[in-house]
């Protein structure tokens, strides 16, 4: 994406470099626009590169696997279509204008927290691997939509012949939650689907 923007001169200078804030502010946006169910998506997004010539944050598929079908607007929950193509795309974009134009410093720059917890939406397919693990169908935590997002992408990358990737970088800070009890049979299915790789 290229954008430019007109600076007065003594401006040029100070913005060719970005502050560290100004990264981890853009983050925290990415998080806090980011759907929130069980939490798990927004668990999901990290902060992989924050330097003064590149803020990088990523959106981890093989941790919320779903978060490409809420962004394509595909499936059952079509309202969250765009939501970082669009959305946190343009909040970031006005943001960095700000920033540019003004110089300031962004004040909100601590590490983004999320509540994990429990949800009674639980999807058709998480709700098939539930019944496989005899796990309750009715709710789910992060973690366990955590867990069978790792199953269905690892099992997605090995059909098509993709392989795994990792990435580093700050993570959000959460709150404990208890796993779902049974959790473990998911845990087996992981494994299972990862010695195949």
């Amino acid at each position: 994406m290229d954008f430019y923007i007109e600076l007065e001169p003594q401006l040029y200078n100070r913005a060719r470099e970005f502050d560290p804030a100004l990264g981890m502010w853009f983050w925290n946006m990415a998080v806090m626009i980011a759907p929130y169910d069980t939490g798990n998506l927004r668990r999901s997004i990290t902060l992989a590169r924050n330097n003064p010539k590149n803020i990088n944050i990523r959106y981890s598929v093989m941790r919320a696997n779903y978060l490409k079908f809420l962004e394509l607007g595909v499936g059952p929950v079509k309202k969250h279509k765009g939501f970082i193509s669009v959305n946190t795309r343009l909040a970031i974009v006005e943001q960095l204008i700000i920033y540019l134009k003004t110089g300031r410093k962004p004040m909100f720059t601590n590490t983004p927290y999320v509540h994990l917890r429990q949800s009674r939406t639980v999807f058709p397919k998480e709700r098939a691997f539930l019944r496989s693990a005899n796990l309750k169908t009715n709710v789910i935590g992060a973690n366990t939509r955590r867990k069978i997002s790792q199953i269905r992408e690892l099992s997605y990358r090995n059909r098509i012949g993709i392989k795994m990737t990792s990435f580093s970088g700050l993570k959000v800070e959460t709150s404990t939650t208890r796993s779902q009890k049974g959790v473990s049979v998911l845990n087996s299915f992981y494994r299972s689907a990862k010695r195949l790789t």
